[in-house]
C-alpha cells in the first residue's frame, strides 16, 4: 500500500518566490524593457525604425535559436549555475549597450550576446525546477512563477522611463539599470535556486506517495490527455501539431507587432512618451491574468477553447491598437486589456496542449524542434513593422497583415483537435 511521506519546511515554496525574482529580472527588465529606450536613440542617434529594431531582432532570435545550448547547459551544470551563468551575459551586454551602443555594429553584437544571456536566464532553466520541485501542483506553480515576466513587463519599462527622463533622455542610464538589475538576479540565482529538492533532502510539493512515479496522475481529468506516450517521429505526422505550431505563429505574430510597436505608434497618435510606455507596459503586465486564469481552469476547461478565446482577444486588441487616441481613451485602456490578456493564455496554452495532446516522452523534442521555429518568424516582426514604416510612414501596411495573420491562428486552434493514436491491425 502506497504511503505518505511529509517533509516539513518546504522550501519549494520559498523557492517559487526567489524563482520569481530570477525569472522577472531576465523577461521584465532586459527582455521588455529596450523598447522604451529605442525612441531615445532614435532621437539622438539619427537611426530609423527598422535599424533600431534589428537589435530586438537579433535578440530574440538568439533567445529562440539557443535552446538546444540551454537544454545541454542545464544537463551538464544544472539549472542553478546556467541562470547565474545567463543573468551575467545579460548584465555584460546591457552594460556595453550603455557605453559603446552608439556604434551601431557593437549594438547588434551586444544585442544577439544579449538574446543568448536571457535563454541562459529565463524560461527553460525555471521551468525544468519548477517540474523538478512540483509534481501535483505544477500547473500552479508555473502559473505563478511566469507570471513574474508579466509583472516584470509592467513595471520595468515604467521604472526605466522614469529614470531615463529624470536623466534628461540619457538612455545609456536605461541599460545600466537593466545590467544592475541583471546581477541582482545573479546573486538570488546562486545563494537562493536549488535545482531539485533532493539537494535538501526533500520531495516534491513537501508530500510524495512511495512507490508512484513522478508526474503520475491521480484521478479523472475533466480536459484531454494522450492516452499513449507519443514519439517525436509519430507525433510530427499528426496534423494537430502543425495546426498548434500555426496557431501559435500566427497569434503571437499579431501581438508582437502591438508590443514592439507600441511605444512608437503611441507617440505617432498624440501621446506624450510618458503615457505610451505606461500603456505599452500596461499590455505586457496584463498577461498575467491570462496566465492565471489557465493556472486556474486549464484543468477543467479545455485549452484549445481557452486558446482560441485568447486569440480573439488579442485580434481585437490589435484592431482598437491601430485606431488609439487621446481623444479616446477608452481604447488606450481596452487594446492593452484584451491583446495583454489573450498573449497570456496563448503563451501558456501551448505548452499545455502540447503536453496533453503527445505526452511527456514527445514534449521535449517538440518544444525544441518549434522553438527556433517561432522565435525566428518572432523575431523578424519588429524590424519587418520598422522597415515598412520608414517606406511608408504609417503602420496601416503591417496591422493589415497582422490581422489576416492572427485570423489564420485562430482557425488553426479551432482546427486543432486531439491526434488519434494509429492502433495497430
Amino acid at each position: 500500500m502506497a504511503t505518505e511521506v511529509k517533509t516539513g519546511g518546504f522550501y519549494g515554496w520559498w523557492l517559487l518566490f526567489f524563482l520569481w525574482v530570477v525569472y522577472t529580472i531576465p523577461i521584465g527588465f532586459a527582455f521588455y524593457s529596450p523598447a522604451v529606450l529605442y525612441p531615445f536613440m532614435i532621437q539622438e542617434l539619427g537611426w530609423s525604425r527598422g535599424e533600431i529594431m534589428m537589435g530586438f531582432t537579433a535578440m530574440m532570435m538568439l533567445l529562440g535559436l539557443t535552446g538546444p545550448l540551454t537544454a545541454w547547459m542545464l544537463g551538464r551544470f544544472g539549472a542553478r549555475v546556467t541562470l547565474a551563468i545567463g543573468g551575467t551575459i545579460v548584465a555584460i551586454a546591457n552594460f556595453l549597450v550603455g557605453t559603446v551602443g552608439h556604434v551601431y555594429p557593437l549594438y547588434l553584437a551586444l544585442s544577439f550576446l544579449s538574446g543568448i544571456g536571457i535563454s541562459f536566464a529565463s524560461v527553460i532553466p525555471v521551468q525544468m525546477v519548477v517540474v523538478s520541485w512540483f509534481n501535483l501542483r505544477r500547473a500552479m506553480a508555473m502559473g505563478l512563477v511566469l507570471g513574474g515576466g508579466a509583472v516584470g513587463g509592467f513595471l520595468a519599462p515604467q521604472i526605466i522611463n522614469q529614470a531615463v527622463r529624470a536623466a534628461g533622455d540619457d538612455w545609456r542610464i536605461g541599460w545600466s539599470i537593466i545590467a544592475l538589475a541583471s546581477v541582482v538576479g545573479v546573486v538570488v540565482a546562486l545563494l537562493a535556486i536549488r535545482n531539485q529538492p533532493a539537494d535538501l533532502g526533500q520531495y516534491p510539493d513537501g508530500r510524495v506517495r512511495q512507490g508512484m512515479e513522478a508526474g503520475s496522475g491521480t484521478g479523472a481529468t475533466r480536459t484531454y490527455r494522450t492516452p499513449i506516450d507519443w514519439t517525436l517521429r509519430d507525433a510530427l505526422k499528426t496534423p494537430a501539431l502543425w495546426f498548434l505550431v500555426i496557431a501559435e505563429v500566427c497569434s503571437l505574430f499579431l501581438w508582437h507587432v502591438v508590443a514592439t510597436q507600441g511605444p512608437l505608434h503611441l507617440q505617432d497618435r498624440g501621446f506624450d512618451p510618458a503615457m505610451a510606455a505606461f500603456f505599452y507596459s500596461l499590455a505586457v503586465g496584463l498577461s498575467i491574468m491570462g496566465r492565471f486564469t489557465i493556472a486556474a481552469v486549464g484543468d477543467i476547461i479545455e485549452p484549445r477553447f481557452l486558446f482560441a478565446f485568447g486569440a480573439f482577444c488579442i485580434l481585437l486588441g490589435g484592431v482598437l491598437f491601430w485606431f488609439v487616441s487621446p481623444e479616446a481613451m477608452w481604447m488606450a485602456y481596452l487594446y492593452p486589456l484584451l491583446a495583454g490578456f489573450g498573449f497570456g493564455v496563448a503563451y501558456v496554452c501551448f505548452p499545455t496542449i502540447t503536453g496533453n495532446y503527445w505526452g511527456q516522452r514527445a514534449f521535449a523534442g517538440i518544444t525544441g524542434l518549434i522553438s527556433p521555429i517561432s522565435m525566428t518568424i518572432h523575431a523578424l516582426v519588429a524590424p519587418l513593422a520598422g522597415f515598412l514604416y520608414d517606406l511608408e510612414g504609417t503602420y496601416f501596411t503591417v496591422m493589415v497583415i497582422s490581422w489576416l495573420v492572427g485570423a489564420v491562428g485562430l482557425v488553426a486552434i479551432v482546427l486543432c483537435t486531439p491526434p488519434r493514436p494509429k492502433t495497430k491491425k
